[in-house]
């Protein structure tokens, strides 16, 4: 992996006991896919529907998926305030 990973995202799934296969089959992506997310070689490319499975299986809102992947250093757009209704309830 890179110097730089996800380190919330990698936390998370370790908390779920969530597997790097078992995310792919979920989300409908190869294992490869998601080995290159996490180590920051490839961007995910993902449908709504994908990423509502990806939070739905991670247990977190969109914003939450974005702050974890992307560090606030690199990407501060990535965990900015959602606005208007757009928020977390």
């Amino acid at each position: 992996m890179n110097e730089k990973s996800p380190v919330k995202l990698l936390n998370r799934l370790d908390e779920l006991d969530i597997t790097r296969k078992a995310l792919a089959d979920e989300v409908g992506v190869t294992e490869r896919s998601v080995y290159r997310w996490l180590g920051y070689e490839k961007e995910p490319k993902l449908t709504f529907v994908q990423v509502a499975k990806l939070c739905s299986l991670l247990q977190w809102s969109v914003q939450e998926l974005a702050s974890a992947y992307y560090p606030p250093e690199d990407h501060p757009s990535a965990t900015a305030d959602v606005p208007g209704d757009l928020a977390p309830n």
